[in-house]
């Protein structure tokens, strides 16, 4: 397996970011339908008492739930594709958003009492959002797409590293391996830690029905399906929302015939024209 240092996408004189072509992070990233199971990461998120404080009291997400959207998704995208020196950037207009966010607990929830500190820097807050996150790319590739080898799940996760560093948290606070990531988000989704706090909840309710046109409303009603389907059942529990056999059976059918036609399909046809763009840009550049 490549080294953590080896999956860099600086060579010589190219500057393809900290990954760059035929790297996995690349090659999972550009898939338009990863970002299927992006209601589900920020859910599970959300289901952390500290986090859900922390983006209700500093972010916009209750005034402009797409526009908010849309600044981190374009965050993540200049930091999985672009150059070093714009990767760079949209690291550090992160982490000066996260200087503000702090703040205490004003209720108890989960495992948390009252008056518990929060910050967004905290490592354990950090390693939280980014280990949801891996783990639903992750987990949305081989439901709709088809499986990663055991090496390459790993090696993406090995190179997701080097952003979380530049987001401030040392690859050595990380667990070792994409398995001990998957031991360390089930232990969490398992434990006291997580609660659906009436301010994740109101959260929840905006990231899946935000206020739109009633010709969105069917997109809505879909996403809020495959986010059912994609959630652990305890966070789904913490939610109080219900899932049965049936949904299951429809989301496996549906989920198998996505994987037979996606990767048969042309790659114009599975990425983003944004992310297109960042691509050629970062590839033209160097």
């Amino acid at each position: 397996m490549e080294s953590q240092r080896d999956t860099s996408g600086t060579t010589g004189k190219h500057d393809y970011g900290f990954y760059g072509p035929g790297s996995v992070a690349w090659k999972v990233g550009r898939e338009v339908a990863v970002l299927l199971g992006g209601s589900r990461a920020v859910l599970m998120q959300l289901a952390h008492p500290l986090v859900a404080m922390g983006v209700s009291k500093h972010s916009s997400y209750m005034s402009d739930p797409f526009g908010r959207a849309l600044r981190t998704f374009m965050h993540g995208e200049w930091l999985m594709f672009g150059s070093m020196e714009k990767a760079r950037r949209a690291a550090h207009e992160i982490n000066n958003l996260h200087k503000g966010v702090h703040g205490t607990l004003p209720i108890e929830a989960g495992a948390f009492r009252p008056g518990t500190p929060y910050d967004a820097r905290y490592p354990e807050l950090l390693l939280w959002v980014h280990a949801t996150l891996v783990d639903t790319l992750l987990l949305c590739y081989d439901l709709f797409i088809g499986p990663l080898a055991p090496d390459e799940q790993d090696a993406y996760y090995q190179q997701s590293k080097e952003v979380a560093h530049l987001l401030g948290l040392l690859p050595r606070k990380m667990p070792d391996s994409v398995h001990d990531l998957r031991a360390y988000v089930h232990d969490v989704v398992h434990s006291d830690t997580l609660a659906a706090t009436p301010h994740a909840r109101r959260l929840a309710q905006q990231v899946l029905f935000p206020p739109a046109s009633t010709l969105l409303r069917p997109a809505m009603h879909l996403n809020y399906q495959l986010t059912c389907a994609l959630l652990p059942q305890p966070v789904r529990d913490i939610y109080g929302i219900t899932w049965d056999a049936r949904r299951q059976r429809i989301f496996d059918a549906s989920a198998w015939g996505m994987r037979q036609v996606i990767p048969r399909l042309p790659m114009r046809l599975r990425e983003l024209p944004v992310t297109r763009r960042i691509i050629n840009s970062t590839l033209q550049a160097s």
